[in-house]
């Protein structure tokens, strides 16, 4: 939609004669539009520009949930007027998924009962717990100095405060995500390099796969708080999450059903190896410095 202009003839600025054609003063940049106008006016343009916005949010909201791959397609096509730009629609989403956890009275908890849990470990888990332990300096250098047994031993500690960690750690997450949002491109990159393509349109991809998983995510924990405690759909989340990431790859990268699959799963492997990371240091780094 286009805005309606009150045009001035000269730039109340810096007094540069205009133009007709001129939207914005070509000396100083000022937009050429008079607000000296009663009030009801300014009220009209601002429900006018909020309403075409939520229009426009609503149709990028249908196509990024229901249309996978889509977004990211029309943007590489250059169809980008008509939709929430990238960046912004991941913001807003994030930041409802990061509040929706902040409050979920389930999510994040830390386990209090480390030394029962150690103690009850088979071998094979011990085993997982000692390689664990060599990855300690892939998470960071303040893990250097304890394994992570000494971690979880620490987390139910009584001198730590639960609250204060478990803020630090959604803390940590959000910007963990946005660490790992960019390297999620990177490897797209990487994987599809024989394309190609630009990086720029394999993060727009890899903004659009986190913004979709931050909304699925948003609805399961607010699932939880309707849902009886026994009922978890957790792994109809990670189903849902690798059919979506599937059949968007198929869309943007233009390949056969089995050349497609062949890059999801060793990409998939390969995130999700770097998200474990993350989240192991995320814990480890917050414990630390609660």
């Amino acid at each position: 939609m286009q805005k309606r202009r009150r045009k001035l003839t000269q730039c109340p600025n810096c007094g540069y004669i205009f133009e007709e054609v001129n939207n914005y003063c070509p000396n100083c940049g000022q937009e050429n539009h008079d607000l000296n106008v009663p009030v009801k006016h300014l009220v009209e343009e601002f429900l006018e520009g909020t309403l075409h916005y939520d229009a426009k949010f609503w149709v990028t909201l249908k196509y990024l949930l229901f249309k996978p791959g889509l977004l990211t397609e029309k943007f590489i096509l250059g169809q980008r007027a008509s939709y929430v730009p990238p960046f912004r629609l991941y913001v807003f989403i994030s930041l409802v998924f990061f509040f929706t956890l902040a409050i979920s009275p389930s999510a994040m908890q830390v386990d209090l009962n480390a030394s029962d849990r150690l103690e009850q470990m088979g071998p094979e888990e011990r085993e997982a717990m000692a390689e664990l332990d060599s990855l300690r300096t892939s998470i960071g250098g303040a893990v250097t100095n304890e394994s992570m047994a000494e971690l979880l031993e620490r987390a139910q500690s009584p001198e730590l405060n639960s609250k204060q960690l478990r803020e630090k750690i959604i803390k940590n997450i959000s910007f963990m995500m946005f660490l790992l949002m960019p390297l999620f491109g990177y490897l797209l990159y990487l994987f599809y390099r024989r394309l190609q393509r630009n990086y720029v349109e394999h993060l727009m991809f890899s903004i659009h796969m986190h913004s979709f998983f931050f909304m699925l995510f948003t609805v399961y924990l607010a699932l939880k708080f309707i849902l009886p405690e026994h009922v978890d759909l957790f792994a109809v989340v990670l189903l849902i999450t690798a059919v979506y990431a599937y059949l968007a790859m198929r869309r943007v990268y233009k390949q056969s059903y089995l050349k497609t699959l062949l890059t999801f799963l060793p990409l998939t492997l390969v995130y999700l190896f770097c998200l474990l990371i993350a989240l192991l240091g995320n814990v480890a780094v917050s414990v630390l410095l609660t």
